[in-house]
């Protein structure tokens, strides 16, 4: 039974950060904005270059992330080919020339990048699973798409910062790859490139975690209690990685623990305490604290996240000290005038002074 108390304090301690009252003022409002990924677009038959602008003058963020995909920029392994990013960043270039708030770039980079199916590897870099993965990335091939990459933007005025992998170290399945799980060497190396070759701007990398601050409590000190319990990410070993811990942050969709059983209020306050253990704790490191993506839309068709859900998020996300909100499904905003509005207002609130 002894095995137990830890058990029981960390989850009395966990249930406790509920209860603390927040602070009478408000800390500095975060950087906002959303990722846009050209391949949405063109999933849906439109206009990538178009679609950015759009949103950009509808929704006049602080940033946007856009995607560096590995089988985009090099088709082949004796050839680069960066028309896909320098031609979203020239929306962006023309969106400032006229706007008065002015939009910046988070550029990722690395084999796996956001959005389906994850891993963006190109066909002729082999079998799309480790131990394949690894072989190409430790290949001339890689490295040079990897480094080029980072030279070509590292001089950039738009350019925020970099993103170094998606979820690298996180297991997410899908039915087009295997095990793509990035290796920590891999990863680190990838860290120290980009600070070689660019010591001006930050690198951090993503993950997800718990559905609460129990299960990242016990994450922490009692793995071996939650590594049955699935979806509890990588938020530690991610916040040493890099130079802020990067949190992405879904509050319904089919892979979200206890989603028959709790409303997603209840899951939206529980979000937020997160939010708020990991702001601590990537700031008792000398670090920041980004949410590379809060959900903005519906997951699938059985979805109750609505857009009033996104703007209390919004609400709840402006009184913890992030430094950077990113939101996610931006896209599909442009069909739906009251999606549009939610993240608008969403938005407004997240840079609000």
């Amino acid at each position: 039974m002894r095995a137990l108390v830890p058990l029981a304090v960390l989850v009395a301690a966990a249930l406790g950060l509920g209860s603390e009252s927040w602070p009478t003022a408000a800390p500095a409002p975060p950087l906002a904005g959303f990722s846009f990924s050209p391949i949405t677009s063109e999933w849906n038959g439109r206009d990538p270059m178009q679609d950015l602008s759009v949103l950009l003058e509808t929704t006049n963020p602080d940033l946007v992330r856009l995607p560096i995909y590995w089988d985009e920029v090099q088709p082949t392994p004796t050839s680069l080919d960066f028309t896909s990013v320098d031609s979203l960043l020239g929306v962006v270039s023309r969106h400032n020339a006229t706007a008065e708030r002015q939009t910046r770039v988070v550029l990722t980079v690395g084999a796996r990048n956001f959005l389906y199916p994850e891993l963006h590897q190109p066909e002729w870099a082999g079998q799309r699973s480790q131990p394949s993965i690894g072989v190409a990335q430790a290949g001339h091939a890689y490295r040079h798409y990897f480094a080029q990459s980072v030279k070509r933007y590292r001089s950039s005025p738009l350019l925020y910062a970099w993103q170094v992998e998606n979820e690298p170290l996180d297991s997410v399945t899908n039915d087009v790859t295997g095990d793509n799980r990035i290796s920590p060497e891999q990863l680190a190396w990838e860290m120290a490139e980009v600070h070689r070759l660019d010591p001006k701007h930050q690198a951090v990398t993503t993950t997800y975690n718990g559905i609460n601050t129990s299960v990242d409590l016990l994450e922490l000190w009692a793995p071996q209690f939650v590594k049955h319990m699935g979806t509890v990410g990588s938020p530690e070993a991610a916040l040493q990685m890099g130079d802020a811990l990067g949190l992405d942050v879904y509050v319904d969709g089919p892979s979200v623990p206890l989603r028959d059983v709790t409303t997603v209020d209840l899951r939206s306050k529980w979000k937020q305490q997160t939010v708020a253990f990991w702001a601590d704790r990537a700031h008792t490191a000398g670090k920041g604290l980004w949410l590379t993506e809060v959900q903005a839309q519906p997951w699938d068709a059985a979805t109750r996240f609505a857009p009033q859900d996104l703007i209390e998020g919004a609400v709840n996300y402006r009184q913890e000290p992030v430094q950077v909100v990113l939101l996610w499904g931006v896209q599909t905003w442009l069909g739906d005038p009251e999606w549009m509005d939610a993240g608008t207002r969403a938005l407004d609130i997240l840079q609000a002074e």
